[in-house]
């Protein structure tokens, strides 16, 4: 469904001029936002709709679809051919159509084909999502693993499902890779195109309300859920309405930023080391093993070590680490190569160390892509919620668990306060969006499905 739906949306995509960069950065903040938000926005939007499995499937299908059609699209729109083999064609006397249908989809079908398979991997592994729109009324492998070892717990029958999800997904992994995808810049240039499509036009406008009535939604309701938007701010030094919570919201702020500033490190640091390796798609292999899956190992591992360790909350970022560096490899890795060799080849001649190459040269020269990057890892750290649910308890919960109890509580006050840090996320997700745009990082290749 996300194929067919982000495809036209792409190809209306590559046809903008003055406003693509909005367009895309619009299409593409879902994409950044934690699963677990977008479904507490949509269950505080559309309210007890939900609470029939029924709705609650269809809202599911469609959040996925939400969350993933800009990706499609910016997929789409970045891997068309060169704008010069399109025109030889025209001259040839070819039609749009048959341009369209005998030259450009089949050299997009591996990057799309790609695509697709990685979407399908995303939503295998989707956990928030389905607990937050589903409820449990809804399961699937992820929400089963949890409720065997965190309600139930049997670790067992865990691991067993464990297993059979990381079989999937690496299943999926491996035939994306065949399909041909790379790692690449999602948010690099493409050359525009002087038709786009009108069913493109419409399903893209159409995904732009929806994501905008969302986005309003949530800022709405910061404003006018519980006592107000000053109120709402003031309580989040509290634990919420009847102290639901076992910390406060700016507490658990702390603790997801303190997580942050390990992970992005750890990821920042293995990326640009693998980033001068050849490492090939071995790098992205993280992607196919879920957060779920590896806090449930890193928490059966904690029980076998020193009790300072089981006990510490440094095991959650270094498990987010993990499944961070595939995103800050694909952006970090194609700046880097595009850089000019000269340059580096003329130091170490001189007799730059490699230490000083980096320090002097390749960092400073690619400062705006590393920043993107930081900038990328740092919100899918402060969001994540999956491993979280496993290894994050106590004083050392992070800001997503925190909301998800406000959000599952009654009350307009612990409403008010999850809409307000819901809001912050999204502010963050939209500067991330803007920081990646301006690093105006170039194409790498003429494949990018990764």
């Amino acid at each position: 469904m996300t194929v067919l739906l982000g495809y036209p949306v792409g190809l209306w995509l590559a046809s903008l001029r003055r406003t693509k960069k909005l367009v895309t950065s619009v299409l593409l903040v879902p994409f950044l936002l934690p699963a677990f938000l977008i479904g507490l926005s949509l269950r505080s939007l559309v309210g007890g709709a939900l609470d029939d499995p029924r709705a609650a499937t269809l809202a599911i299908i469609g959040a996925h679809a939400l969350m993933n059609t800009g990706f499609i699209a910016v997929v789409t729109a970045a891997s068309l051919v060169p704008r010069e083999q399109v025109e030889a064609a025209s001259l040839d006397g070819a039609s749009h159509g048959q341009i369209r249908r005998l030259i450009e989809f089949p050299q997009q079908l591996p990057a799309l084909s790609a695509a697709g398979l990685l979407v399908g991997l995303y939503s295998a592994t989707s956990y928030g999502l389905i607990l937050t729109l589903g409820q449990g009324s809804i399961q699937t492998l992820e929400t089963a693993i949890a409720v065997a070892a965190l309600q139930v717990l049997d670790l067992t029958t865990a691991g067993v499902l464990a297993g059979l999800q990381t079989l999937l997904t690496v299943s999926f992994f491996l035939v994306s890779s065949r399909l041909g995808a790379r790692p690449t810049v999602l948010f690099g240039e493409s050359s525009p195109r002087p038709h786009g499509s009108v069913l493109g036009m419409s399903l893209g406008l159409t995904v732009l309300a929806i994501i905008s009535w969302l986005l309003a939604g949530v800022f709405s309701r910061a404003v006018t859920a519980g006592p107000g938007l000053v109120d709402n701010i003031s309580n989040l030094a509290g634990r919420g309405a009847r102290d639901i919570l076992n910390l406060s919201v700016v507490d658990a702020l702390g603790n997801s930023m303190r997580n942050l500033l390990v992970a992005v490190t750890l990821s920042m640091v293995i990326a640009w080391w693998l980033s001068a390796k050849r490492v090939g798609l071995a790098v992205l292999a993280p992607i196919g093993i879920s957060p779920v899956v590896l806090g449930l190992v890193a928490l059966v591992l904690s029980g076998y070590a020193p009790p300072a360790v089981a006990g510490s909350w440094v095991v959650l970022p270094v498990v987010q680490a993990i499944f961070l560096v595939p995103l800050a490899f694909q952006i970090i890795s194609p700046a880097r190569k595009s850089l000019s060799r000269d340059v580096v080849d003329a130091a170490r001649i001189d007799g730059a160390t490699s230490l000083q190459v980096a320090g002097l040269i390749e960092l400073p020269s690619l400062a705006r892509p590393l920043t993107a990057a930081a900038a990328v890892v740092s919100l899918g750290s402060l969001g994540e919620f999956g491993a979280a649910r496993f290894l994050a308890y106590g004083s050392d919960q992070t800001l997503p668990l925190v909301m998800f109890r406000l959000m599952s509580r009654p009350g307009g006050e612990n409403l008010g306060m999850a809409m307000v840090a819901a809001s912050a996320f999204i502010l963050a997700a939209i500067a991330v969006v803007w920081v990646v745009s301006s690093a105006r990082t170039e194409r790498v290749g003429g494949d990018h499905g990764g």
